[in-house]
């Protein structure tokens, strides 16, 4: 009685082969992609404890907007400053517009692009 060899089992070496260069690009955009995600971590955070001081409300844009220039500063952030911000008070509520979009290179003539946008709200009563 004979025996038929059983098919062989895992991936060829081109199987391997993509699987590594999938590895690559996703590992290559990971580090290009949380950096950012850290920064606008530390923005969110930095305008979040701008607006939790109580003398906001009675300060004007250009006070609020260098408040919010100290935070960035100790916190290192480059992506914005307070001019990017949108600042106004209407109607008993103090606004704070974010829109910033950060673009990382890939490979070659490949980038990654990363839009940020959100809106604080303050009641000054």
């Amino acid at each position: 009685m004979t025996t038929l060899p059983s098919r062989m089992r895992g991936l060829s070496m081109v199987g391997w082969m993509v699987v590594i260069v999938i590895a690559i690009v996703l590992g290559t955009a990971a580090i290009r992609i949380i950096p950012a995600y850290l920064e606008y971590s530390t923005i969110n955070t930095a305008i979040n404890n701008t607006l939790q001081d109580n003398r906001i409300i009675m300060q004007s844009d250009n006070e609020i907007r260098q408040a919010i220039d100290r935070r960035f500063s100790v916190n290192n952030v480059s992506a914005i400053s307070s001019r990017d911000l949108a600042i106004s008070k209407d109607g008993g509520r103090l606004h704070i517009g974010l829109d910033y979009e950060v673009r990382e290179p890939l490979f070659g003539n490949i980038d990654i692009v990363i839009s940020f946008q959100k809106d604080y709200e303050k009641s000054t009563r």
